[in-house]
């Protein structure tokens, strides 16, 4: 299959990467620097490629003997593209089949062909959420370093039943990865909370130490490995996380704050970012070492709003070239009630001068608390390009997974922000609020059909405004909308007094 929607504003380019059957939670990297093309992943077993010249997308279908089940994450390394995703496993039941964490070392895209290596099976215990890391510098260059969260019994509020946090590795003279280790000192519960240990992610440095960090009990962990992952350190915490990794935000079924890290090797220092709530919102934060993780910078707050919303899932990518971080991030700034949010992206080097941009022109709604969004974008830097992917949502009720290039990041981040009013369709509950957020004077009317046990029912909401507000949100109704009642068709009419421009849509659902 290949399809494109493709926008374009100066060096930057955003396309539709997919949005059939509610896709979420992507993953996306380039290749080779000869390459031409992004490779990108998607729940619960999507894979696309994108050819950069022409941004055309071909969805493929992979396929694993172990299955395949969510939590995508992508790596390339210096020569060969890897996979790592929950797993499948056959002649299991869903909730069970989670068993071990599965990494494809991808020898062919067209027939789909991999080796898939089974990781940290451990006596039928969950496996959750992995990310991948590689050594393509030091003494143990080919070594792929992969981490997960292991769950004694997943949802469990028993005392008896903890998290952790494993770690296995594959060198090049071996077939299989190795036997999982604990690299985490203490342990969480197993709710899938603030109190469970989640979101280890790690990062290499130039002489081949291995750096990880994740989040559980309000605090940020750190650990090393000196030895190629053999042996581990003593935890460290390295930040406080008010409220916790696990966010409860509006209008978004679940939102995460969870730590990210990257090393630069040019200048041996360590970056990690996350969100917490220290201000009484969601806000964007980094630190940064200088001696191996030893010591570590104060936090850097990094999204530059003066607002008192949110901004969360945030993710980084290191520039090699010029040694500056990127840190992506959904932003609400521009929303009164946490419904709109746009991504942004703060730019930063130790030491240096913090710079935030816009990356999307137009603002996106969030769907509500009653549909899965995913727990992260993800972004990925090289040969001077950046490539970020995320998680929209449409008035035609379905999740997409959209793609932003940007292709020289040396020229400085271009931004172009379109002012407009936005509709959105947000469900909480039994019953769906309709919002628009206003940029500027306007008035409309939006019509909205539902059906019922075959009865059909139709509601109007009308609006206008003056534009004494910025960055507003009018809730302007709300309607029935139970397990019973699905929405038939969405119409609206939005004409923007200040410059005479006129919006129409109508969306039809099955």
């Amino acid at each position: 299959m290949s399809f494109m929607c493709l926008s374009t504003f100066g060096q930057l380019t955003e396309i539709t990467l997919d949005n059939e059957k509610n896709p979420n939670e992507p993953s996306v990297c380039f290749g080779s620097s000869s390459d031409s093309v992004i490779y990108a992943a998607s729940n619960t077993s999507n894979f696309y490629v994108i050819d950069k010249q022409d941004f055309t997308v071909q969805k493929l279908r992979p396929t694993s003997p172990l299955g395949i089940y969510g939590d995508p994450v992508l790596h390339y390394t210096d020569s060969v593209l890897y996979f790592t995703h929950l797993s499948k496993t056959p002649g299991k039941k869903y909730g069970d089949w989670f068993d071990r964490i599965v990494v494809q070392r991808i020898d062919s895209l067209q027939p789909w062909k991999e080796q898939s290596y089974s990781v940290g099976y451990n006596n039928n215990k969950m496996q959750d959420k992995p990310w991948l890391s590689s050594d393509d510098w030091s003494t143990n260059k080919g070594n792929i370093y992969v981490t997960w969260t292991e769950f004694d019994k997943y949802d469990s509020d028993k005392s008896t039943d903890f998290s952790r946090i494993r770690f296995s590795r594959l060198t090049p003279d071996s077939d299989s990865f190795s036997t999982a280790i604990t690299l985490s000192d203490t342990v969480g519960d197993c709710i899938d909370s603030d109190n469970t240990l989640e979101g280890v992610t790690t990062a290499v440095g130039p002489e081949g130490n291995i750096y990880a960090a994740w989040a559980g009990h309000d605090y940020i962990y750190f650990d090393k490995s000196e030895d190629g992952g053999i042996t581990w350190g003593q935890d460290k915490i390295i930040a406080e996380q008010l409220n916790g990794w696990d966010m409860e935000m509006p209008n978004i079924m679940r939102a995460n704050g969870m730590p990210f890290l990257v090393a630069d090797q040019k200048d041996n220092i360590l970056y990690v970012c996350w969100a917490d709530e220290r201000n009484g919102n969601a806000d964007i934060w980094l630190k940064y070492s200088q001696d191996k993780g030893n010591t570590w910078s104060s936090a850097i707050q990094l999204n530059l709003d003066k607002t008192n919303t949110h901004q969360y899932f945030p993710n980084i990518a290191l520039d090699k070239n010029s040694g500056k971080i990127y840190v992506a991030y959904y932003d609400f700034k521009s929303s009164s009630t946490n419904t709109f949010y746009s991504i942004s992206l703060a730019t930063y080097k130790a030491g240096g001068q913090l710079q935030n941009a816009q990356l999307t022109p137009y603002l996106s709604a969030l769907p509500g608390k009653k549909v899965f969004f995913g727990d992260y974008l993800d972004m990925d830097i090289a040969n001077n390009q950046l490539t970020i992917a995320y998680t929209g949502y449409d008035l035609s009720q379905e999740s997409y997974v959209q793609l932003l290039h940007e292709e020289t990041i040396d020229d400085g981040i271009f931004s172009k922000i379109a002012i407009t009013n936005t509709v959105a369709v947000v469900r909480n509950n039994d019953t769906a609020r309709v919002v628009m957020n206003i940029q500027h004077p306007y008035t409309g009317k939006v019509k909205i059909q539902t059906v019922s046990s075959g009865k059909k029912q139709n509601f109007v909401f009308t609006s206008e405004y003056d534009g004494t507000k910025t960055n507003w949100d009018n809730a302007l109704g709300s309607f029935l909308l139970d397990e019973k009642t699905a929405i038939s068709k969405i119409k609206y009419r939005i004409r923007d007094t200040e410059v005479s421009n006129l919006y129409k849509r109508l969306v039809k659902l099955n």
